[in-house]
């Protein structure tokens, strides 16, 4: 593991990390991670980072519907994919529409749901950005099928740009932090349960990379957009767009009790909604020891 010291460039270290422990790390988004675990993987959650990006309902620029309210009796086009294991398509953009029913004092029984057959990237690392999503709800909105949708990150603001749709609200925004981590973040940094037990120190020293990796994107922005420009199949110019104005950069990991309710939160709502089998404890599934033992490395 001494190779790790070789480059001071963060992303070269992650790299390695990942070719020389292949499967050991799952970062990433919440969905999957609380997928697995209820389904019997025997992970933990080492960390939690917080990325926020843009998540917002969209509507016609000639909409009638001005303010969340005006979504009552209204139909909402919420993106579903048949044949997919689990629909993690559906899951977040139904996630993204509760949490502003909630804001207006609505509910889903307020409104019309209705399902749009959507292609996404099934989930293996791969963007969505480089599939079509939105393309399809963006559609039935443009054509008055649905009165509104839910958009996120840069492929939702590149629709929003591209039909010339109105920004209804913008949940991505908002400032209540508890209502943004709800909709979309924490992700969890999860490990195999017995390699956390067994060598802490392999899993602090990953997150000590990740911690350095947090600290060079503040330093390059610009590198960053052009990164995650890629990733998504977009310009660096729309990334920054959709990321720019959030807290992007400031995604370091931590455990803080504000992300681990908002972790619990989305395994409810998961639950709730039929998208995970089983129910957990997710307390039980954080291990904090690797990440102490990081932090308190990078302090001495």
């Amino acid at each position: 593991m001494n190779s790790i010291r070789d480059s001071e460039d963060p992303r070269v270290q992650i790299s390695h990390f990942s070719h020389t422990l292949p499967g050991l790390f799952r970062e990433g988004g919440n969905i999957p991670a609380i997928w697995a675990r209820s389904t019997g993987r025997d992970t933990v959650v080492v960390a939690l980072t917080w990325v926020d990006e843009f998540q917002a309902i969209l509507v016609r620029k000639d909409s009638p519907i001005e303010q969340l309210s005006d979504l009552a009796g209204r139909i909402i086009g919420v993106p579903r994919q048949t044949g997919e294991r689990v629909d993690f398509a559906r899951a977040m953009s139904l996630r993204g529409i509760v949490t502003a029913l909630e804001l207006a004092g609505l509910s889903t029984d307020d409104v019309a749901l209705r399902d749009i057959e959507s292609v996404q990237p099934a989930f293996a690392g791969a963007s969505v950005g480089n599939g079509r999503f939105h393309e399809l709800e963006a559609r039935a909105l443009e054509d008055g099928v649905v009165d509104a949708i839910y958009a996120k990150g840069a492929p939702g603001l590149g629709s929003a740009r591209q039909h010339g749709f109105r920004v209804l609200t913008d949940i991505g925004s908002n400032p209540d932090p508890t209502r943004r981590i709800n909709n979309g973040n924490p992700r969890p940094v999860t490990v195999d349960r017995r390699t956390a037990e067994l060598r802490p120190d392999i899993v602090a020293r990953y997150l000590t990379v990740l911690i350095r990796a947090a600290e060079w994107a503040k330093d390059n922005p610009d590198a960053v957009f052009d990164i995650i420009g890629q990733e998504v199949g977009r310009t660096a110019d729309e990334a920054r767009g959709a990321y720019g104005t959030r807290a992007h950069f400031n995604f370091g990991l931590d455990l803080s009790p504000l992300r681990r309710r908002s972790l619990a939160a989305q395994k409810d709502f998961l639950l709730r909604h039929g998208f995970i089998p089983a129910d957990f404890d997710v307390e039980s599934w954080i291990d904090p020891r690797p990440l102490a033992l990081a932090t308190g490395r990078r302090e001495a």
